[in-house]
């Protein structure tokens, strides 16, 4: 589990990554990064209607995400706010494709320490 500091919570904590970060994508899943002024990385999940019509999917997916980035969450470089979004490619995706694929985006991004 994510800790509460390290989460987007209201809507205008996803305003700003999605205004002025960039986007960086892989298979089955974006994530849009913008600089925070705290001292701790902030994640928020997003899987849209758009993915699947089924609450039960986009949760399993949301989960999956929030596992993945949960383990990682002391390697990532801390300043950020960080918004993973979900393809439709990713309710194809085992959990292994899908950490290769968390794992890309960070490299890519520079989000690892």
């Amino acid at each position: 589990m994510i800790p509460k500091k390290n989460r987007l919570l209201t809507k205008n904590d996803f305003v700003r990554p999605f205004k002025a970060g960039r986007i960086y994508h892989s298979t089955g899943i974006s994530i849009k990064t913008a600089k925070n002024d705290s001292l701790v990385v902030r994640l928020g999940f997003v899987i849209s209607n758009k993915v699947t019509k089924k609450a039960t999917k986009r949760n399993k997916v949301r989960r999956r995400l929030r596992s993945i980035f949960g383990k990682r969450l002391d390697k990532l470089k801390t300043g950020f706010d960080i918004v993973i979004l979900g393809r439709k490619e990713v309710l194809d995706m085992t959990f292994k494709q899908l950490e290769k694929s968390v794992d890309y985006l960070l490299e890519k991004a520079g989000l690892f320490r």
